[in-house]
């Protein structure tokens, strides 16, 4: 098995900062998959489209930004871990390529440069967003839906009616019947892929800011558009005017502002551009996919993973290092992609996401 592991800091890097230390499975053929993008060209995902079920990957697929992949998926051997990556909670300071297929347990983000090999699945409640592109062969099963503002391009056919013109979907459609979506289709935001879909070898992935299931937003967050709470599409920039549950799985587009009183549930990742307003709890660990500016007042728990290059209080972080006791944060602190934050830290007002 291949493990992303923390490591102790330098004897100088120690000495400086007396509060740290460091205390394959086998998948059937999809039954009635429908063909995307039959045609030589991709299918681009417009917004949060959310895995239900299994989704297969049929080959290598290239993560061009931080892609956040949710516990019982299975990276398949051959799968590349870039540097910047968490792989079940543990920091990848360098390249590694895994050996045998590793079931992802708890908080795992792919860094930009990663490769998810053939034989992969990612499982229910990975969220891909806009920029995502599926390539030509890739499969969407029955029970698949379409949120409304998907595109059918020229050429496809959906449910058995074949389209000679792109058509914009005014309503969420089903896929249920023979379905075929031609290149240059777009999947919109709050669309949902069935277990058994495949994506195909040449596919590209990547995900924004991810809310996990549990997570509390607070009145006065801001979500952009093409952002997914709850299974709903924003399709302009919305002020949350009440507190909001997560009961789903829910994606947040860069820009987007997370207000005083949210709470980030275990599985949470900070990956695009994000702006904490006033005080948030981390329920759980939540990954740092991006590089996070962490404001004055801010408390980082014990076991959180500072990952190499991050400075803590002004201190340069050469290593991996897990913070032994709570660290206040009273002077200049960035945390590099890779670290992940422990449950009970709490970000204060003005500490962002790059």
């Amino acid at each position: 098995m291949t493990f992303c592991i923390s490591k102790r800091v330098s004897g100088k890097v120690a000495a400086g900062l007396a509060s740290l230390l460091f205390g394959a499975s086998q998948f059937a053929t999809p039954v009635l998959a429908q063909v995307v993008g039959g045609a030589a060209g991709v299918i681009t995902v417009a917004g949060g489209t959310t895995v239900v079920g299994n989704a297969i990957v049929g080959g290598a697929a290239s993560v061009s930004g931080a892609t956040v992949v949710s516990a019982g998926s299975i990276l398949a051997a051959g799968t590349v871990v870039s540097a910047g990556s968490v792989l079940n909670g543990g920091d990848c300071d360098h390249y590694q390529a895994l050996t045998e297929a590793t079931t992802v347990t708890s908080a795992t983000v792919l860094a930009s440069g990663s490769t998810i090999a053939a034989g992969s699945s990612l499982a229910t409640n990975t969220v891909l967003a806009a920029g995502t592109s599926l390539a030509a062969g890739s499969t969407i099963e029955s029970g698949s839906v379409l949120a409304a503002g998907s595109v059918i391009a020229a050429g496809s056919v959906v449910n058995g009616v074949g389209y000679a013109t792109a058509t914009m979907l005014t309503t969420a459609t089903s896929v249920g019947g023979a379905s075929v979506l031609a290149a240059g289709s777009t999947i919109a935001a709050a669309s949902t892929l069935a277990g058994g879909t495949t994506i195909a070898a040449g596919s590209t992935l990547i995900s924004s800011t991810t809310i996990a299931q549990g997570s509390v937003l607070a009145a006065g967050s801001f979500v952009t558009a093409a952002s997914v709470v709850n299974g709903e599409a924003f399709a302009n920039g919305t002020s949350l005017v009440s507190t909001m549950s997560i009961v789903e799985a829910s994606s947040i587009s860069g820009g987007s502002m997370i207000a005083a009183g949210s709470t980030l549930a275990a599985g949470s990742a900070l990956v695009s551009n994000t702006m904490i307003l006033g005080a948030t709890q981390a329920g759980g660990i939540v990954a740092v996919a991006n590089t996070a500016m962490i404001a004055g007042g801010s408390s980082l728990a014990a076991g959180t993973v500072v990952a190499a290059g991050s400075i803590v209080n002004g201190t340069s972080i050469a290593q991996t290092t897990v913070l032994a006791a709570d660290t206040m944060v009273m002077g200049s602190t960035v945390l590099a992609s890779g670290s992940s934050l422990a449950a009970n830290t709490m970000l204060a007002a003005g500490t962002s996401v790059i």
